[in-house]
């Protein structure tokens, strides 16, 4: 019986070292949440499009028929845009990711067009397709839930990620809403903060 108790104390010792030592936020403040595998995807403005580049990234899944969160989060993306410009970050040292969740109707002309109701400076917003299957397999990574049918997209989760340089999920923030936007000088912040400005 005693060496039982001494054996239970002993693993709560070590998952709670563990625990402390994974989630234990770093030198940045913001703690490590999880790790994604380094992928490639389309880039619909111009080659492959590889995540393993040294550049921290937020990223948004999104579809073009999306009559509300994502067209709002796009909105709120330009605005960010506009804010890491202005901070001399934007497409250097940070990216903003959008990945389409419906790659059969959002085709490369599709999202060409989506991209620039939102001004969007492909220097460092990159609008991403591939096939359906590459899409899960990398939707499945961040933890994205979302659901199709033959149609569209029937619901998302409606999460956006930080990503640090080494592929590093930092921080998890929710996507627009029409009462409530993005928050954005959060977002920039943490940017900030994993880039070392």
């Amino acid at each position: 019986m005693k060496v039982t108790k001494k054996l239970l104390i002993f693993l709560v010792i070590v998952t709670g070292f563990f625990l402390v030592y994974w989630l234990w936020p770093s030198d940045d403040g913001l703690p490590i949440l999880d790790k994604v595998d380094a992928f490639e995807l389309d880039n619909v403005h111009g080659d492959r499009y590889g995540s393993e580049n040294g550049k921290v990234k937020l990223v948004s899944f999104f579809y073009t028929n999306c009559p509300d969160i994502c067209p709002l989060t796009m909105m709120d993306f330009k605005i960010i845009q506009s804010m890491l410009k202005d901070k001399g970050l934007f497409g250097d040292e940070v990216e903003l990711v959008s990945i389409t969740l419906d790659p059969a109707y959002d085709t490369q002309e599709v999202i060409k067009e989506y991209a620039q109701i939102f001004e969007t400076d492909t220097k460092g917003w990159k609008w991403l397709r591939d096939t359906p299957e590459k899409i899960m397999e990398i939707a499945g990574e961040f933890q994205m839930q979302y659901e199709l049918d033959s149609e569209t997209v029937l619901y998302h989760s409606t999460t956006m990620y930080l990503v640090d340089e080494e592929n590093n999920i930092r921080a998890l923030y929710d996507m627009a809403f029409a009462d409530e936007p993005v928050k954005k000088d959060d977002i920039v912040r943490d940017i900030e903060l994993l880039a070392g400005k």
